[in-house]
């Protein structure tokens, strides 16, 4: 046998022994991230049915705000379930995307300050809370149901039915939450100082717009 083929053989040879390393740790990962999944799936399941507890039991306070976390979760869940199959479906979905991660952020933004008032020891302050983020709430709740509306009205694949006013609506709801998630999570949880005051001698001098 000739050097050429020794040489080709025994690359051949290293090249199947990274192809068999390559597919052994790709089913090891799988694996591991299914036990991830596994493991973590009880965890949920046991932080919602301490939840739902919660939404049952207890003062009337603490009941509206475990509720509202409920509602906001099995809405977001709904909402992104829909927009999945939509997408799989090759459904026209316009700009539903966009609107449906500003859902999230917001929903999370929202749901953690929930958690926060749900834990608050006085009345008057839990009450503050649910004054302050409950038209938040139900403004994500309506948009979100807003997106799944749209999704039924265009629940045939590729089909391009004209929803631009709908989609408008929906498109301006979600603005004004990316607003004011952007808002308040910069006034509650502040990066950097504030700028310097605009010099009244400038001719031209930029306010900066919160």
């Amino acid at each position: 046998m000739d050097p050429g083929s020794v040489l080709l053989i025994v690359l051949l040879g290293i090249l199947l022994m990274f192809l068999a390393a390559a597919i052994t740790a790709g089913i090891l990962l799988y694996r591991g991230a299914r036990g991830l999944v596994r493991r973590a799936a009880p965890g949920a399941r046991a932080r919602r049915g301490a939840l739902i507890h919660r939404a049952r039991t207890g003062t009337p306070h603490r009941r509206g705000l475990a509720t509202s976390r409920l509602r906001l979760q099995d809405s977001l869940a709904a909402t992104n379930r829909s927009l999945g199959v939509a997408a799989d479906s090759r459904q026209h979905v316009g700009n539903l995307g966009y609107i449906v991660q500003t859902l999230n952020h917001a929903a999370h933004v929202v749901d953690r300050q929930l958690a926060v008032a749900e834990k608050e020891p006085d009345p008057d302050v839990q009450r503050a809370y649910a004054q302050t983020l409950g038209a938040q709430t139900e403004q994500i709740l309506q948009t979100a149901a807003g997106v799944r509306q749209a999704l039924a009205r265009t629940s045939q694949p590729m089909t391009a039915v004209d929803l631009s006013e709908l989609m408008r609506r929906l498109d301006i709801e979600a603005k004004m939450l990316d607003n004011w998630t952007a808002t308040y999570t910069r006034l509650r949880y502040p990066q950097s100082p504030p700028p310097d005051p605009p010099n009244p001698q400038s001719p031209n001098p930029k306010l900066r717009n919160l």
